[in-house]
């Protein structure tokens, strides 16, 4: 915030530790004398859409060959190496052996038929409080189909929806 940059928080991140930077930016805003927006704040979420419910648990999250399966256990991997995994803790003393790539799976990444992330996304905005941009990131593309599939329907179903709740309670930042 002191140097203007707009934050952007990383889709491996829980909901809990992301609601954590709003305050930090606002501080850094205030150091220098200026005000923070929500509308500069980006929140980053794996998501993956699809038109059924077993194919985007499949595909976002159990098939072995699930990208989002494999960036996870990926980076569980390297953070269990390098003493990192209260990255994806929820309290610091949770016992090491609760951090699976099921739990880590179940905590990080968005995925469901249209109306099943729209729940999931307004979900972390209240977990998290207003920000001004959902950052969709994306991973490799395993079946180019589904992938596109999923883009299509964030953006012509979930987003639509969720910004009309959102405006709806008066949020339109979101």
């Amino acid at each position: 915030g002191a140097r203007d940059f707009h934050p952007l928080s990383a889709n491996f991140l829980l909901p809990q530790w992301v609601a954590t930077h709003w305050g930090n930016y606002v501080e850094g805003k205030e150091s220098v004398g200026q005000i923070a927006s929500f509308d500069d704040w980006r929140v980053a979420r794996t998501i993956f859409v699809s038109k059924d419910q077993r194919t985007a648990q499949r595909y976002g999250l159990y098939d072995d060959n699930s990208p989002y399966r494999f960036y996870y256990s990926q980076m569980l991997k390297k953070m269990r190496k390098i003493g990192r995994l209260e990255l994806f803790k929820s309290h610091r003393d949770q016992p090491d052996d609760e951090i699976t790539i099921e739990y880590v799976l179940n905590r990080l990444v968005i995925a469901g038929e249209p109306d099943s992330v729209v729940e999931q996304i307004l979900a972390l905005s209240e977990e998290v409080g207003n920000f001004g941009e959902l950052v969709y990131a994306g991973l490799d593309w395993v079946d180019p189909a589904l992938s596109v599939k999923s883009m299509e329907l964030m953006a012509e179903i979930v987003m639509p929806k969720v910004n009309a709740h959102l405006g709806s309670l008066g949020r339109d930042d979101s």
